[in-house]
């Protein structure tokens, strides 16, 4: 017998489908609140038309509220894909029905579980440097999830917006932080040989690669003193 052609291309989907008879027994994927997402499966000629929607219970018949739940955004000329913003903390179930060129309907849901928790901090608050005529410095940030479990290296690169401050003045900077290395490169700091300085940064807010909100810790800011170098006076040949 010829499998469905429709089925055959709902079942290449990269991520796990979840039926709709178990979609309440099976582990969520993680996003984080207000993440701006672009799902989509392949294109299929078979295809006739495409339907998505999230729902806010496993039985499938709970509309998430589009304007403070979930957002839906269609995609001109991409009826496979569909933009969602994630506006709430909860669990829910994005569907999609496709109705092939016979009339039958493949509908399959997956389980997404929103979440507010993720945190950035500074590994360190304070850390220091001779000055050596090079005005770049960049600080390890911590970002997870939850206590303890580490932010996934799918929501890099991060969004990072702080402050420098020095003898009063402040001016604002914007930097992406890497999954690999967690550092935030500060700009703004400027060596006086002749003068020890303390510039203080502080993380104003943070973002995930989709536009998630993180949200700030307790140790959001870093002290960094520069010292000047001791003068050498003109060599005497005697």
């Amino acid at each position: 017998m010829k499998i469905n052609t429709v089925y055959k291309t709902l079942m290449t989907f990269v991520i796990i489908i979840l039926s709709l008879a178990s979609a309440s027994g099976q582990d969520a994927y993680t996003v984080v609140l207000n993440s701006k997402i672009k799902y989509e499966v392949p294109a299929n000629a078979d295809v006739q038309t495409y339907e998505w929607k999230v729902y806010t219970n496993p039985d499938l018949d709970l509309e998430a509220d589009a304007l403070t739940e979930c957002s839906l955004t269609a995609i001109a000329g991409e009826p496979n894909a569909i933009n969602v913003e994630w506006l709430k903390d909860g669990i829910y179930y994005l569907t999609l029905s496709a109705t092939g060129l016979n009339g039958c309907t493949n509908k399959k849901a997956w389980k997404y579980t929103v979440v507010s928790t993720p945190t950035i901090v500074f590994q360190d608050i304070t850390s220091s440097d001779c000055a050596d005529g090079v005005d770049e410095f960049a600080a390890i940030i911590v970002a997870e999830l939850s206590a303890g479990i580490a932010l996934a290296a799918s929501q890099y690169p991060l969004t990072v917006d702080y402050q420098v401050t020095i003898d009063g003045a402040t001016t604002n900077h914007t930097a992406n932080v890497a999954y690999g290395d967690q550092l935030l490169k500060i700009e703004g700091i400027t060596e006086d040989i002749s003068n020890d300085k303390t510039y203080t940064i502080k993380i104003i807010e943070a973002k995930t690669k989709f536009g998630g909100v993180i949200q700030l810790g307790a140790n959001i800011t870093h002290t960094r003193t520069i010292y000047g170098l001791p003068p050498v006076s003109t060599i005497n040949h005697n």
